[in-house]
């Protein structure tokens, strides 16, 4: 049952004052997921994340990312991170495939981990 409890100083006009039950959870801000977005051919694409590949993410998600090989070598893929809370470092395939410009923030997102 979701009861609430109501002091008298709570229910004077304009002070109304709701204190959470112990058995209520409440949300931090350390808690409090956030979304990761890419930008690709100038469109940016916020993804939810969900532990996997960041390509499996946002198609499951309905966000249209290019794609081809989901292998790492065709490169069709590549995104730029704007914002990636959470994805693991870049494995071979990138380093190989995009070199200088992981340092620019782009990465192959059938590669990147959602950690």
């Amino acid at each position: 049952m979701n009861s609430r409890v109501f002091t008298v100083g709570s229910l004077i006009p304009g002070r109304l004052i709701v204190k959470p039950q112990a058995s209520e959870p409440t949300v931090s801000r350390k808690n409090k997921i956030e979304e990761i977005i890419v930008e690709q051919n100038g469109s940016k694409i916020e993804i939810n994340p969900v532990k996997g590949k960041l390509l499996d993410a946002a198609l499951n998600q309905g966000k249209q990312i290019n794609y081809k090989c989901r292998k790492g070598t065709c490169g069709q893929c590549t995104v730029k991170i704007i914002k990636g809370p959470g994805l693991s470092a870049p494995n071979e395939l990138e380093q190989k495939k995009l070199k200088d410009e992981l340092t620019n923030g782009y990465r192959l997102s059938c590669q990147t981990e959602i950690l």
